[in-house]
């Protein structure tokens, strides 16, 4: 007998509803933290959730505005909102409809994010939204260029003079700590004068060149009585160079069309990967992310040069994730930095690797590459079909780089060489996940054995990463410019240099 009663009916009903209420609160997603963070290579925004979600990413304009809607998700009563920093001037929450939190982040300036992703973190996931290369001018000491007034030249104008000059300012040694600065400064110093004195020399002949009607008649100008001496217009006249504007040097690039060269450095490991340990409990992902960052500062002080870190916090990102995040960024080059290990724990130095497709240079090497390659495992990432055939397809076009990878990795390693040990004394050659999907000269650097007791000790050392990130710009410096892209500054450094080469040259002669 079934029953009809309409309460019954009504309870079973609101039974129904209960649970489905109860079943969406238990999918549904709050915001549980909200971090800002500025650094040399961009802001970055973090928002902490206690369960993945979806998000819809929103662009505004007048004013510029990066919106993110979540559905199914709150804001905790206890978020805490930070203060703006780098291009974001404010955060904001809200809640646009029922049931759907936002969050709206107010910008500086008109700049287009990379593409926010959910990473996982210690204490759950994380929603990430990262601004690189916000294209501000960056105040590096000794990076400025200054207008100072020419030097005296001769009556005669003569460029050989000027040209010795301004390759003396090039060779004088620096007076400030940082090397960096000091080349800045030089470089500017000497594109700025060649300029000034090309544009002197070419009013000078412009003066000096007879008029057409002066060299068609030149009977006329014989019998014509002499004019008078023309007067030299006074000095108050010819507006003092002392008086130009300062510039950085981001905007003398800009100036010129030029670009900057972007570095893309990626600390290994991170999050619930630490890498190797050592014995003194030092874990591997947080010197390389000191180092990184020490590389990154250095990177940024250096005129024509730019940084971009992967990861500037304790978070894990897939191999394959690594390589796309640097493509993102227009990177010209990808460093990956990392700690050494070996059950031989006397085994000490550093080592420089690149891509190999044909099989490791040695036993080590395979071993090696084996070994990050299973960074995916701990970190629970999963390669997906697409994803394998789109690393297949750009296995394809690493021959390209290949060679240049090489050339730089030698770069680097040699200056390695100049202020320590290495392991080996030329580049090995494995088949490393990070770097085969990469579609720019790329490497990785074993910075010393965390295994060492004594290499240990010094990968906390600051003073140990500052000389390592400097070995590793001196080879980046060195490998650009012996083959400078074209529309930077390392190429406008050469040409200033084969300009003032030539001047020296054509004024020596008889």
């Amino acid at each position: 007998m079934r029953v009809q009663s309409p309460s019954l009916r009504r309870l079973l009903l609101g039974s129904t509803l209960i649970a489905a209420c109860a079943g969406a609160a238990v999918h549904a997603s709050e915001i549980k933290g909200l971090h800002l963070n500025a650094g040399a290579t961009g802001t970055r925004a973090e928002i902490a959730l206690d369960a993945p979600g979806e998000f819809k990413v929103i662009s505004l304009a007048g004013p510029d505005r990066l919106v993110i809607d979540m559905p199914a998700s709150s804001v905790s009563p206890t978020l805490s909102v930070p203060a703006g920093t780098g291009v974001v001037k404010s955060v904001r929450t809200g809640k646009p409809v029922p049931g759907t939190a936002r969050v709206v982040f107010d910008l500086s300036q008109t700049i287009t994010a990379l593409k926010p992703r959910i990473e996982q973190s210690g204490s759950g996931p994380v929603l990430v939204v990262e601004w690189p290369g916000d294209g501000a001018p960056t105040s590096v000491p000794g990076a400025a260029v200054a207008a100072s007034p020419a030097p005296a030249q001769p009556a005669g104008g003569d460029s050989t003079a000027a040209a010795a000059q301004m390759m003396a300012a090039v060779a004088a040694p620096a007076t400030t700590p940082v090397d960096t600065a000091a080349s800045a400064e030089a470089t500017s110093r000497l594109i700025s004068q060649i300029a000034a004195a090309n544009a002197a020399t070419s009013a000078r002949e412009l003066a000096n060149r007879p008029s057409p009607q002066t060299a068609a008649m030149p009977s006329m100008v014989a019998v014509a009585p002499a004019p008078a001496r023309a007067t030299p217009p006074p000095p108050a006249s010819v507006p003092p160079a002392a008086t130009a504007p300062v510039k950085t040097i981001q905007q003398v690039m800009q100036g010129q069309g030029m670009r900057p060269l972007v570095i893309a450095i990626d600390p290994g490991h991170g999050g619930q990967d630490p890498g190797a340990i050592g014995k003194g409990g030092t874990r591997e992902k947080d010197v390389v992310l000191a180092i990184s960052k020490e590389l990154a500062r250095q990177i940024n002080a250096t005129p024509g040069l730019k940084a971009y870190m992967t990861r500037e916090h304790d978070v894990f990102i897939p191999l394959n994730k690594r390589a796309a995040l640097a493509r993102a960024a227009k990177a010209d080059m990808f460093i990956s930095i990392h700690a050494d290990a070996a059950e031989n724990r006397s085994a000490d130095g550093s080592s420089v690797y690149v891509l190999s497709l044909r099989g490791a240079s040695s036993q080590r090497a395979r071993w090696l590459a084996d070994k990050e390659n299973s960074a995916d495992l701990i970190g629970g990432a999963r390669m997906s079909a697409n994803t394998t055939l789109a690393s297949v397809l750009l296995d394809l076009t690493q021959s390209g780089h290949m060679k240049a990878s090489e050339d730089a990795a030698g770069q680097i390693l040699d200056g390695l060489k100049r202020v320590g040990n290495v392991h080996k004394p030329s580049i090995e050659r494995a088949n490393f996940a990070v770097l085969r999907t990469s579609d720019m000269p790329a490497m990785l650097v074993e910075t010393a054995f965390i295994s060492n007791a004594t290499e240990e000790i010094r990968l906390k050392d600051p003073a140990f990463q500052r000389k390592v990130a400097s070995a590793v710009l001196d080879g980046v410096n060195t490998f650009f410019t012996r083959q400078p892209p074209p529309g930077t500054m390392f190429a406008a450094r050469a040409a200033a240099l084969e300009t003032a080469s030539a001047s020296i040259t054509a004024g020596g002669s008889p």
